[in-house]
């Protein structure tokens, strides 16, 4: 199905191009044509897809990051080189659950239990179906070609497999591990959480802020203060932390006796706006050591009476600092990683009352089943109603919260499987070292999260997830790793039809050691080692390993810069643990995008800008272009809507430079092979030259950019050259040129110069505007150029021909065009229209006037003035009125503002033409249909300019006939004011 080669829309319309193109595109299956080897098979891109999560719509933050895939792929593929493009569904997890029991209307963890795991994974299943569908239409609708039809999904057993067989190899290497440790817990999902997943979800909160006094056991009236965010711990409480090396003082207040830092007694004090106190001793925190306090909540903990010594005293560690609270610091081993360190040092007891939920169990005395946010209260008030609470306040402070339902996260201790860091974090620093990173900081801080990584906790206590394949004896605790589906199908007989919760744990195994029942752990992983292992499971590479040796590693991956805590170094974990070597080459970090205002877009604030509905109203290239050009692709970017209309103007541009080539060219009966720039150089006039020169030097700029990953001042040096050297300079110069009727040799160097920038700049530009270059491709080169390939994707990037390249030339282009805006600077300032012609500008240059007088004919002409002098310095007669000069810093600029009558006339007269021009386009005549003009005034102005330049406007508008009356048989006419004087016009036309 061929486009339209007529380009018979009147204007730029995105929604109809996209239509014509994708029809374009799906008849003559360009995009399978476009999966096709180039070359050579062996000049591969391979680039690893970031799998979205299926649990919601593509918003504007995705269609940025997918827009920067599709633009890189294209360049790669222009390049020459096979791209390998599968796409990628993150299809687990919390993300899904959590949208499945918003739907559902579900509170908490128990409502699942109770409406059923295997209903729950069907409603999971279901979900990412439904969100699944949309995904691929957005985009395919936003023109991103991946490989859809050979997509990894995450919940595919196949997928399942590759997970467990890296498990299984880490649990045989002796790093995956279970342990009892602390870990951050979400009490509304009831579920462990890791590290990159903390990271994901901190916000600013606000919290209690407390000093609690701990009243020593030996000493009368004498107390240790500590401080606190979280009041809910201390009913957990166990031990008091000082740092060894630090001075602490006692400090005299009434008849007791405070123990705290000593440099920060007058901190203190004043916070506690007491004037009146000693300090009586002063210690290092060393001698503090086995001191023994009472709990300050014994008497609504009783519990707590039970726990004797080591519990209950102070300690001593290192990572106590002075920047915040009493150098005094609470410990709750159930509840702080470092707390739990420092209990398994000195055998403190593990006491955590806090159950999965953040509910208090028995154990918690007066506390026993309230929510731990609740129990914070009750502490508090107790705490004050006992003499113990020394100060309450608040803060505010990052603190961290779910990542998917916004839930205040706790510290827990529990039993968890975990990844071990320690054998491989070494090996994951060298690695990274060797990756490239846009930005180059990204680097570093990937460096930092490297070398501070602790043990991944991989176990979920959720249902919708890839299950944990572990299976435990149930009589001698014997442990079994399963590789894969098939190996779990050959030890229990069992065909496996769905790998999911609640079918696998009806699995039941033997225990190879005693024969005895295994059962397998309740947990299901974490959804980002699911993603983490798509550089190997994303294309079955356990199956496949011929292709993932071709593959593997990537070239290039990207996603938003905060995934250095998640998807980059969930990758990098995998493979160093399971290869030795980090999967991809090169990573481009992307900012986020907010809304006008700069704020997180969110559903709750209702400012979610939705891609279907951007691809309702504008398309995809509009907003494709916008978020590339906006910003470079590491920073964030405030999205507004109505900066797309700049964008559209821009694309608008583009379709009118080229409609006005191809009315002159099809006009002319131009034919790029018969008038080729060979033919015709010696016809080249010094804008063709500088055309040329320009378009060479801008393909080479947009290539430099894009191999350094500089998107946005690619896309920026396209816009400048549409815009400005396109349209603002060549055609405004070239303009009389192409309207002559005669066949001159000029006039084809000028279609041929055009026409060879015109094809370079859409074969450049459509990796960001696939629609409108493809439609234009179609429309205008291969109208022309017979040769040319099927589509603008199937093309070639262009080759630089630096034997058109003039660095000079295009200095002192750049010369003429300021030139001519501080001129246009002053017209706008005295009143002055472009159209209307001046007497004289003289232009002082110094020691370039000699040079830029070769250039004079173009100053003449782009500045509409009857005489253009070039000196070195000016003259003092262009320093007086009715002169205007301008001062820049190539010189000066001095412009005569005073138009006389001959001058006067000339502007009015073209003023008739601009009226005229208008009236043909509303009559929608072609080119080179001929008129007849009568002209009905009975003003002087305008009579006096239609006789003095008459053949002026009859050559400017093709009038046959121009006559200064009424015209009785009209097809066409309409008043006009042309600066105060009114005229009507009557337009014949001649068929």
């Amino acid at each position: 199905m061929p486009i339209d080669r007529l380009l018979s829309l009147k204007s730029y319309s995105a929604l109809k191009v996209e239509e014509v193109v994708r029809e374009f595109w799906k008849q003559n299956k360009i995009k399978e044509k476009w999966f096709k080897p180039p070359e050579s098979k062996e000049k591969i891109f391979r680039m690893l897809e970031g799998p979205p999560t299926t649990n919601g719509f593509m918003h504007v933050g995705h269609m940025r990051g997918r827009t920067y895939k599709d633009v890189i792929l294209r360049y790669m593929r222009l390049k020459g080189y096979w791209v390998w493009t599968p796409g990628g569904w993150d299809e687990h997890g919390l993300p899904v659950e959590w949208e499945v029991e918003k739907k559902l209307g579900f509170k908490t963890k128990k409502d699942v239990e109770k409406y059923g795991y295997e209903n729950f994974s069907n409603k999971c299943n279901e979900l990412v179906d439904y969100y699944l569908r949309f995904w691929v239409e957005d985009s395919k609708r936003l023109a991103l070609w991946l490989d859809y039809d050979r997509a990894y999904e995450t919940r595919k057993p196949w997928y399942i497999s590759h997970v467990w067989a890296f498990l299984k190899y880490a649990y045989e290497k002796g790093w995956l591990v279970e342990d009892y440790r602390v870990v951050p817990f979400c009490p509304r999902c009831e579920t462990s959480l890791s590290d990159a997943e903390v990271a994901q979800g901190y916000a600013i909160v606000k919290d209690p802020s407390i000093f609690v006094k701990f009243p020593l056991v030996d000493e009368e009236n004498t107390y240790v203060v500590i401080w606190t965010t979280t009041p809910w711990t201390l009913i957990d409480n166990e031990a008091v932390a000082v740092n060894p090396e630090f001075k602490y003082v006692k400090v005299k207040v009434g008849d007791e006796y405070w123990i705290v830092a000593q440099d920060l007694v007058a901190a203190l004090m004043g916070a506690f706006d007491i004037q009146d106190y000693e300090v009586v001793e002063e210690f290092y925190g060393e001698k503090l050591e086995g001191l023994r306090y009472k709990h300050p909540l014994e008497e609504e903990v009783p519990s707590h009476k039970e726990h004797e010594k080591p519990n209950h005293t102070i300690v001593l560690a290192d990572f106590v600092t002075l920047e915040q609270g009493t150098g005094c610091v609470h410990m709750a081993p159930a509840h702080g990683p470092e707390d739990f360190e420092i209990g398994k040092k000195y055998g403190l007891l593990i006491f955590n009352t806090l159950k999965p939920d953040g509910y208090f169990d028995e154990r918690a005395g007066k506390y026993n089943g309230l929510y731990f946010k609740e129990a914070s209260e009750k502490v508090l008030e107790d705490l004050e109603k006992k003499g113990l609470l020394v100060l309450r306040g608040e803060i505010e402070h990052e603190y961290p919260l779910c990542w998917r339902c916004d839930t205040p996260l706790v510290y827990r201790a529990d039993k968890q499987w975990f990844l071990k860091v320690e054998p491989i974090k070494e090996k994951l620093v060298e690695e990274n070292s060797k990756v490239r990173w846009y930005p180059g900081w990204a680097q570093k801080r990937f460096h930092d999260w490297l070398e501070n990584a602790i043990d991944w906790c991989v176990s979920r206590s959720r249902v919708w997830g890839t299950p944990m394949p572990i299976w435990r004896c149930k009589s001698c605790s014997y442990i079994l790793v399963v590789g894969s589906i098939e190996e779990l199908e050959k030890l229990s007989g069992t065909k496996i039809t769905n790998p999911h919760r609640p079918w696998i744990d009806r699995i039941v195994l033997r225990c190879p050691r005693c024969g005895g029942e295994m059962r397998r752990e309740p947990y299901v992983l974490d959804c980002w080692l699911d993603s983490g292992l798509a550089w190997i499971a994303g294309i079955n590479g356990l199956v496949n390993q011929e292709e993932f040796e071709r593959r593997y590693p990537y070239d290039w991956i990207t996603e938003a810069v905060d995934q250095t805590r998640g998807w980059f170094y969930t990758l990098l974990f995998t493979s160093v643990m399971w290869k030795g070597v980090s999967p991809y080459k090169s990573v481009l970090c992307q900012g986020h995008v907010l809304d006008k205002y700069r704020r997180k877009m969110s559903k709750s604030r209702g400012n979610v800008i939705w891609a279907k509905d951007l691809f309702a109203h504008w398309g995809a290239d509009i907003p494709r272009f916008y978020v590339v050009y906006k910003a470079a692709p590491w920073d964030s970017i405030a999205f507004d809507v109505d900066e797309l209309r700049e964008v559209r103007r821009t694309f608008t541009v583009l379709w009118n430079s080229i409609k006005f080539a191809d009315t002159y060219m099809e006009l002319d009966k131009f034919d790029p092979e018969k008038h080729s720039l060979d033919k015709l150089e010696h016809s080249l006039t010094t804008e063709d030259k500088w055309l040329l020169s320009r378009v060479n030097s801008v393909v080479r700029e947009v290539k430099e950019e894009l191999n350094k990953m500089n998107l946005h001042l690619a896309a920026r040096k396209l816009s400048e050259f549409i815009v400005e050297d396109i349209s603002h300079r060549y055609i405004r110069l070239v303009r009389r040129r192409v309207w002559i009727e005669e066949e001159a040799e000029a006039k084809y160097a000028c279609y041929a110069v055009l026409f060879y920038a015109l094809k370079r700049l859409l074969i450049v530009s459509s990796i960001f505007i696939p629609h409108l270059a493809e439609y234009l491709y179609q429309a205008f080169i291969r109208k022309y150029d017979k040769s040319a390939v099927e589509s603008v994707h199937l093309e070639k990037w262009p080759q630089v021909e630096e034997r058109y390249i003039d660095e000079e030339l295009e200095e002192m282009m750049d010369l003429v065009f300021k030139i001519f805006a501080d001129v246009a600077e002053v017209r706008q300032k005295a009143g002055i229209k472009l159209r209307w012609p001046l007497r004289k500008v003289a232009v002082a240059v110094g020691g370039k006037a000699d040079a830029l007088k070769k250039f004079e004919n173009i100053l003449v002409q782009l500045l509409n003035v009857k005489a253009v002098v070039i000196t070195s310095e000016l003259e003092e007669e262009c320093k007086k009125d009715p002169f205007t000069v301008v001062s820049a810093p190539y010189g000066e600029v001095a412009v005569n503002t005073r138009i006389d009558d001959d001058l006067l006339k000339e502007a009015y007269a073209r003023e008739l033409v601009r009226r005229i021009q208008a009236m043909r386009a509303e009559l929608d005549l072609r080119v080179e249909e001929f008129i007849e003009v009568y002209l009905e005034t009975d003003d002087e102005r305008l009579v006096a300019a239609m006789k003095d330049h008459g053949d002026y406007i009859k050559g400017e508008v093709r009038a046959e006939k121009l006559v200064l009356g009424k015209g009785t048989e009209a097809t066409y006419s309409k008043e006009w004011d042309i600066e105060g004087s009114k005229v009507k016009i009557y337009i014949v036309r001649k068929s």
